[in-house]
């Protein structure tokens, strides 16, 4: 799984770079946004964690004469242990990277609302304390997501849907994010 997730990730690297070279025929086409919020679990995730944050950078191209895009994501957020749990098991990290394809309902370039479907990786690492010590797991696979958006100026807001399965285990995270872009 280790070389898909970075071959994944050499193939968003080759993506944003073509799209950098291409002529923008706006500068409301290509958006570059650092932003953050809280994630939102539910399925087998939330019997064992609660809400947390995440961290976002996103790029996203939308050309103004044509209302499809792509736009390419990295993630990192935590989530704290349930307190039901007694202690044992420590905060959750999560973190991976999407591509999606874009769809502008609204705006012209990368500005306005708009949805947005894909797939990318996340890995998540959880971890234990035992009698001996810590001990730390992770796991990355592939996910699905999708979402909706909305693009303005120096401003962006996002809320997707994250699903990924670990050893038969299903995972749904609703990133909510906001943040400034250039």
């Amino acid at each position: 799984m280790e070389k898909a997730a970075k071959t994944f990730v050499s193939a968003l690297v080759v993506l944003l770079a073509v799209v950098l070279a291409c002529p923008v025929a706006a500068s409301d086409d290509f958006k570059i946004g650092i932003g953050g919020g809280a994630t939102f679990l539910s399925g087998d995730y939330s019997k064992v964690y609660n809400t947390g944050w995440t961290g976002t950078v996103r790029a996203m191209w939308v050309p103004s004469w044509f209302i499809l895009g792509i736009r390419g994501a990295g993630y990192y957020g935590q989530n704290s242990p349930s307190d039901s749990l007694g202690g044992a098991i420590k905060a959750s990290t999560l973190y991976g990277a999407d591509a999606n394809a874009v769809l502008r309902l609204i705006g012209t370039g990368a500005n306005g609302l708009y949805l947005n479907g894909g797939f990318g990786f996340r890995s998540l690492q959880t971890k234990v304390s035992l009698a001996g010590g810590e001990q730390s797991t992770t796991t990355s696979q592939v996910c699905y997501n999708g979402g909706a958006g909305f693009s303005t100026g120096w401003f962006f807001a996002e809320a997707n849907v994250v699903y990924f399965s670990v050893s038969g285990t299903n995972f749904l995270s609703y990133p909510v994010t906001v943040g400034v872009q250039f």
